[in-house]
């Protein structure tokens, strides 16, 4: 029987569940849920879209209530983002786009404030999209501001310049398939996954110290009482939720690599920071069912070294025995038995 097929055949066991809900676990970094209000607004998002140097978009789309959102919530809501592509890409800088259509003109200078002094990845350049009659009238009032990085105030017409239109979404007349709600949903699943299959292997790996431990009892009770342990030990290798998992990790690597989603459109929403994501997904699968594999294999070997144990203890009880016995009757022993020797 294979270490899935026991696990299904095993009874539930309430300490067993408890086991593996529970643990020291410690998250790093800022997850979807952590700003989960802000992406559902659609404050900013990350699109997958790529400037001219293989750079990430980071876009700001149009709202009329910019003031509206407290600086630390958007320093969180950027700081994630930021993390969004993969390390590789990030190096490249960002390129970030402002909508400002809509909005009270004033309020671009906090928000290229914010993204200066708290977004933590290179931002190259920033692309500022106001209506063509407010241009000139801005510009020198605009132009005072200093920032580590490039800003450019362009119509819609003058972004496709700058950014070919196929890695621009239809807000700005591209053709850039993205939607938020789908790509929220994903990246969620794949947050709560990974984050459920990094806490499956740290109980794991605790299961794997307790099994590595190489001290054993000195007398036939304290190996009753390890054996009795060990057995129970069993049930926590037995029901490691490593197929739960499996089968929701499969499903997130078969929505990205078919290219339907959720919503069964024609391709994923981000897709290409979701790529990057696979190699993690499928190492984290790889390394759940080889160290629950090793963990069946180790329970096994010290199953039969306590058993071994077991069986010494025995036999040093039962000499024990003897030799008490023959301590107390050695009188009437050696009278019997002279041709075994002279002493006991």
């Amino acid at each position: 029987m294979n270490p899935a097929e026991a696990a299904e055949e095993a009874p539930s066991d309430p300490d067993t569940d408890a086991f593996y809900k529970t643990g020291s676990f410690r998250t790093e970094g800022i997850k979807a849920s952590d700003v989960l209000p802000m992406l559902k607004e659609k404050v900013a998002f990350v699109s997958g879209g790529r400037d001219k140097r293989g750079g990430p978009i980071l876009t700001f789309p149009a709202r009329s209530n910019h003031d509206r959102i407290k600086q630390e919530d958007l320093r969180r809501l950027v700081t994630y983002l930021s993390t969004v592509p993969s390390e590789d890409v990030c190096k490249r800088g960002f390129t970030v786009i402002i909508d400002m259509r809509g909005s009270k003109w004033e309020l671009i200078k906090p928000l290229l404030k914010t993204l200066q002094e708290f977004f933590p990845a290179e931002i190259c350049v920033a692309l500022i999209i106001k209506p063509d009659n407010f241009w000139q009238k801005q510009k020198t009032n605009f132009g005072s501001a200093k920032f580590s990085f490039e800003t450019n105030m362009v119509s819609v017409e003058g972004l496709a310049k700058l950014v070919d239109p196929s890695q621009l979404t239809e807000d700005f007349e591209g053709s850039l398939d993205y939607n938020h709600e789908e790509w929220l949903e994903l990246r969620v699943s794949l947050e709560e996954f990974m984050s459920s299959a990094v806490h499956l292997l740290s109980r794991l790996e605790d299961l794997q110290e307790l099994l590595s431990k190489k001290e054993f009892p000195a007398d036939v009770e304290g190996s009753r009482r390890l054996i009795e342990e060990h057995t129970q030990l069993k049930k926590k290798v037995l029901k490691a939720p490593v197929e739960e998992l499996d089968r929701e990790g499969q499903r997130l690597l078969q929505c990205i690599r078919s290219s339907d989603g959720f919503s069964g459109r024609n391709c994923i929403s981000g897709s290409a920071d979701f790529q990057s994501l696979v190699p993690k997904v499928a190492s984290l699968l790889d390394k759940l069912h080889s160290t629950r594999q090793h963990l069946h294999q180790m329970w096994h070997v010290r199953k039969l070294k306590l058993d071994q144990c077991f069986q010494l203890r025995l036999f040093e009880q039962d000499a024990e025995k003897m030799f008490d016995w023959i301590m107390h009757n050695k009188g009437l022993f050696l009278a019997s038995y002279t041709e075994i020797g002279n002493n006991h």
